[in-house]
């Protein structure tokens, strides 16, 4: 029942909208001939694209209609424009399991038709660690939605994947044993490869072509290395001797979380120089970065007793505005999706996990039930 609940919990959605966007949207028609499942995913596809108003298997005269017949490995879309076929589109997937793909890449397409802004993000998959029992985290691959999940890496404490490339063929991610030891893995040939190992921490927070930023321990105190794939070189690039973690590219410099202040602000490395780079929240967690733009989870708070409020930032380094995401609970872990336009993060309302979704220029949140929290995730 469990597995049950996490591969279809994901796909009752709680619809925050901030403002308008898109005044004149596609007004479209959907009839969808399919299971049910298969026609939730396509309407919150729909939803989370903010770029249609439609409806499925209701408006029979719309200008515009789309027929879905979906089947267990592919899916035949038919485009009518005032009851005249324009095209006939066919989708197909090898592994039945991997059908949400079929919809997410018709609805792109569709989005497309209209030369709307793109929606690609829906057709990359989410890596992701859950602790399963006491010291036993498994890593999964899924589509956005979590409708279709596998998983890649079992047994012992494996935590903290992260893509190597906008390709997404291989992972790295930390086996946490006797030494923590930094893997590669290719999700294509299933071939592991050791790269590093360290005494306490050992986890890579960006990568960057060959470059891969770590925060390492080896002599006690976590700092930010950087190390070269090709190469095999490893180079230091903070020198704190407090707590320096979550390393990130911006541009031609460094970020990174450190508690050079008492308590952990985010600072940018920018040459020599070590910079605070915000100043709003009592303190900062988690962060990420996408050209000039930077996404910051910030304390807000400061209860002595129950939960925290961490709200979601937007920062752009061109102009240092200051925009706000989130408006309560607890929100962790932002990851800017590889167009830079949507946010995911993980939230916690009311001691409930959920999955969050920003579309940054349609001015839109969505908030998805989780059936328990996530260890670490990339997108």
């Amino acid at each position: 029942m469990i597995i049950l609940f996490f591969a279809f919990s994901f796909l009752f959605a709680k619809e925050v909208v901030i403002t308008k966007y898109l005044e004149d949207k596609p007004v479209i028609a959907i009839e969808f001939k399919g299971d049910k499942t298969s026609q939730k995913i396509l309407d919150l596809d729909l939803k989370v694209s903010s770029h249609f108003e439609y409806t499925i298997n209701k408006n029979r005269n719309a200008y515009y209609k789309f027929y879905f017949f979906m089947g267990k490995k592919n899916l035949r879309v038919k485009y009518f424009e005032n009851e005249k076929l324009r095209k006939v589109k066919n989708y197909y997937v090898n592994n039945e399991k991997m059908y949400p793909f079929l919809i997410h890449k018709a609805v792109v397409d569709i989005n497309n038709y209209f030369k709307l802004p793109k929606i690609d993000f829906m057709l990359k998959k989410i890596v992701f660690s859950i602790l399963e029992k006491p010291r036993e985290a498994n890593i999964y691959i899924a589509d956005y939605t979590l409708s279709y999940k596998e998983k890649v890496v079992k047994g012992g404490l494996n935590i903290f994947p992260k893509w190597i490339d906008n390709r997404q063929k291989s992972i790295l991610y930390t086996y946490l044993g006797r030494k923590a030891i930094l893997y590669k893995l290719n999700l294509i040939t299933h071939r592991k490869k050791r790269l590093l190992s360290s005494e306490g921490v050992l986890i890579a927070s960006d990568v960057k072509g060959n470059k891969v930023l770590l925060t390492m321990a080896p002599k006690g105190q976590t700092d930010i290395y950087e190390y070269n794939l090709k190469s095999k070189r490893l180079r230091k690039i903070t020198f704190y001797p407090g707590i320096d973690v979550s390393g990130k590219f911006w541009k031609n410099d460094y970020v990174f979380i450190s508690d050079r202040f008492g308590v952990p602000y985010l600072f940018e490395k920018r040459g020599s120089k070590v910079i605070k780079v915000m100043y709003h929240g009592k303190n900062q967690i988690g962060v990420d970065t996408y050209n000039n733009l930077l996404v910051v989870s910030t304390r807000e708070s400061d209860k002595s007793f129950g939960a925290n409020t961490f709200n979601l930032f937007l920062l752009n380094k061109n102009d240092d505005s200051l925009r706000r995401l989130t408006f309560s609970g607890q929100n962790f872990m932002p990851r800017f999706s590889q167009d830079g336009n949507t946010i995911m993060f993980i939230s916690r309302k009311n001691f409930k996990p959920l999955m969050g979704i920003i579309r940054l220029n349609e001015n839109r949140l969505f908030y998805f039930k989780l059936p328990k929290m996530i260890q670490s995730f990339d997108w």
